[in-house]
């Protein structure tokens, strides 16, 4: 593959992922959750438990620098041939539900905003899911391509993605009403019911930070990989907290929060940041603000889209995953089958309601993914294996990420929980199958069975 990401092309592939259209159609729902300046402390816990995990990544990234990302880790510190096998077997099933639902939500709310700029869109179920649908095409369209032109297109989305939120945040600030926006109308009761808020509003601020180890999956097209995907990772988070809390701010300073928090279904709600523009620069402003914050949609679903492609691509190239994932294409040299399938199979999913797709997609990789990866690393450091990149104050970071992804699963709700748990027991259980007809672990001969030393 070719090695055509620097850490500009890395940071940006990570921010588009990041940003795409998730904030500007949920600030409603995490008002709902914390109301009013409360709702910052939703936007800082995301970006506090982001930065966490950023730097378990980060760790991980620069000890295993190829593509892949947790199923490379999983499989190299828990043994090829043991444990890590069925692990990373485990992370690529629950990696084919979460990359479907996490990409088709970017379609979905691309469809619903367009609904500003084309009424006819909201009004119509056919017209909402067709455009959505269309958007998917393409998004396949473009991402079929060899890196070092994606790359390129990446870096015009990312400006593009930025320069949205920035245009949003100028226009709340140009004519604010700040006590406004740090208005509470009663006094704040720091118990369980605020607990369970702070949860319900994490699940959509990690969903909206989600993306920054975008670069980590993409590590054998990265240039220096080893100082490039943890420069990348922490950057993007910081940039973004940033830029996130400084939106929040903007809406409540424009936006009376509480008629937000009532309805974040409504029009108005769903259409906040047009709404922030228009009404202080006008309707023509609001506009043109709508249409790129189109474009920042369709930039975060080529980022995912871009990066997701190439796990079953390393996966099928270890021999792990369905041999056609590891043909690359013959002049591009981009996993063309991996991006062709992946991207196919989100279609269907941007027909669903995006809050039940949050919720799912959640739910459906913390367990093999965020909580196990986080096991991996503490593995990893008992054995005296130290990276070329290491974390401050280890081991707070990843015990603050492990609290902050358990919190995040058991407040997904109960059926959201049951998919993640259903779909990875089927899992295991498909990999048994497989693995007793392999003769493969558990099911290895005694001369082969055992797992790998560390890599």
């Amino acid at each position: 593959m070719i090695r055509g990401i620097d850490l500009r092309g890395a940071v940006s592939v990570n921010m588009i992922t990041m940003i795409g259209i998730g904030p500007l159609i949920t600030l409603a729902l995490v008002l709902s959750y914390l109301n009013g300046p409360l709702a910052l402390i939703g936007w800082i816990a995301g970006a506090l438990v982001s930065m966490c995990d950023g730097l378990v990544w980060a760790e991980l990234g620069s000890r295993y620098p190829g593509s892949g990302g947790t199923y490379v880790y999983l499989r190299e510190i828990f043994g090829r041939n043991g444990v890590g096998k069925m692990l990373a077997f485990l992370f690529n099933w629950q990696f084919v539900f979460y990359a479907t639902l996490l990409i088709a939500s970017g379609y979905i709310g691309f469809s619903s905003y367009a609904a500003y700029l084309f009424p006819a869109v909201g009004s119509s179920t056919f017209a909402h899911n067709a455009l959505a649908v269309g958007m998917g095409i393409v998004t396949m369209v473009l991402v079929y391509r060899k890196i070092t032109v994606a790359e390129k297109l990446g870096f015009v989305f990312f400006i593009a993605a930025v320069g949205t939120l920035l245009l949003i945040i100028l226009a709340g600030f140009s004519h604010p009403n700040f006590h406004q926006a740090f208005h509470l109308d009663k006094p704040v009761a720091f118990g369980v019911g605020f607990l369970a808020g702070l949860g319900q509003a994490m699940v959509i601020t990690m969903y909206d930070y989600a993306g920054y180890s975008q670069s980590a999956l993409m590590g054998d097209e990265v240039i220096d990989p080893v100082k490039t995907i943890p420069r990348s990772i922490i950057i993007s988070i910081i940039v973004l907290a940033a830029l996130y809390v400084l939106l929040q701010l903007a809406v409540n300073a424009v936006v009376p929060w509480q008629s937000l928090a009532a309805d974040p279904n409504s029009s108005s709600a769903q259409f906040v940041a047009a709404t922030v523009v228009s009404q202080n620069w006008g309707p023509m402003a609001a506009k043109f603000v709508a249409f790129m914050i189109l474009v920042t949609a369709f930039a975060s679903a080529y980022g995912s889209l871009l990066g997701f492609a190439r796990i079953p691509y390393a996966a099928a190239v270890d021999g792990e995953f369905l041999k056609p994932f590891a043909k690359l294409h013959p002049t591009g040299r981009f996993p063309y089958v991996s991006v062709l399938v992946i991207g196919l199979l989100t279609l269907p999913a941007a027909c669903l309601p995006l809050t039940d797709v949050i919720n799912w997609l959640t739910a459906g990789i913390v367990l093999i993914q965020s909580i196990a990866q986080i096991f991996a690393l503490f593995v990893m450091r008992a054995r005296g294996d130290m990276p070329p990149f290491r974390m401050w104050l280890f081991p707070l970071p990843p015990l603050v990420a492990l609290v902050g992804w358990i919190l995040l699963f058991v407040s997904t709700g109960a059926r959201a929980i049951v998919f993640g748990i259903a779909t990875l027991a089927l899992g295991a259980i498909v990999y048994l199958i497989t693995a007793s007809t392999q003769r493969v672990w558990p099911f290895a001969r005694s001369s082969h069975s055992g797992g790998d030393a560390p890599a």
